[in-house]
């Protein structure tokens, strides 16, 4: 059987040069894919794939900003000046869990991703009862090679599990890597913190917002 290719819901919106010359490398890119890998991509929802891309990009983009500029090695001096800096946002209560730079592996040696026995023991309740958080949406998981793990943040005394289940279930059927992104990520709309910073300083409407935002 023919497989259609799914037909844009509207036209594109207008974009400044440099973006629709960015878009025209990645689509280009993406034809190298083949037939059968670009036709799953067009089956994901056009929510999930623009999140999923924006994280890529994300990626690079802190990448690129951590490990090189212009094809040189940062300095010494700027690698000290940017962890003096994370020291001193820690010292602040602004509690760190991960950029979207950080590997996924690296996050479990971190110790910032848990198995469920972990999380059971940390919480004091019973594999039955995360079960149940799980289907309800206040919690999820993350795939890391053929293993499931959790957010040690839900574990973590930094923050009010109640909230943290709250802005869980607004984020919806997300992706957990998105629900990931969105909790560790600076956004403008909480003064450049993370949702995890946000909600470790009481700012829980501002953070319930923003989820809604993002699962939209």
């Amino acid at each position: 059987m023919t497989q259609r290719t799914p037909t844009p819901k509207a036209a594109p919106a207008a974009l400044d040069p440099e973006a629709e010359e960015a878009l025209r490398v990645a689509v280009g890119a993406a034809a190298m894919l083949g037939r059968e890998k670009v036709q799953a991509l067009l089956e994901l929802p056009d929510a999930e794939l623009g999140h999923l891309f924006k994280y890529g990009i994300m990626q690079l983009a802190n990448l690129f900003t951590s490990v090189t500029f212009e094809g040189y090695e940062l300095s010494r001096q700027t690698k000290e000046a940017t962890r003096t800096r994370k020291d001193r946002r820690a010292d602040e209560g602004a509690f760190e869990f991960a950029s979207p730079s950080d590997g996924r592996q690296a996050l479990v040696s971190e110790r910032k991703l848990l198995l469920a026995t972990e999380v059971c023991r940390g919480l004091g309740i019973t594999r039955q009862v995360l079960g149940k958080a799980l289907a309800a949406g206040r919690i999820f998981t993350v795939d890391v090679g053929a293993r499931r793990y959790y957010p040690a943040f839900y574990v973590h005394g930094d923050f009010d599990r109640t909230a943290l289940e709250r802005v869980t279930q607004l984020l919806g059927s997300l992706p957990g890597w998105s629900k990931w992104q969105f909790f560790t990520t600076p956004k403008a709309s909480l003064g450049k913190l993370t949702p995890l910073q946000a909600l470790s300083r009481g700012k829980l409407a501002l953070v319930e917002r923003a989820a809604k935002a993002f699962a939209e």
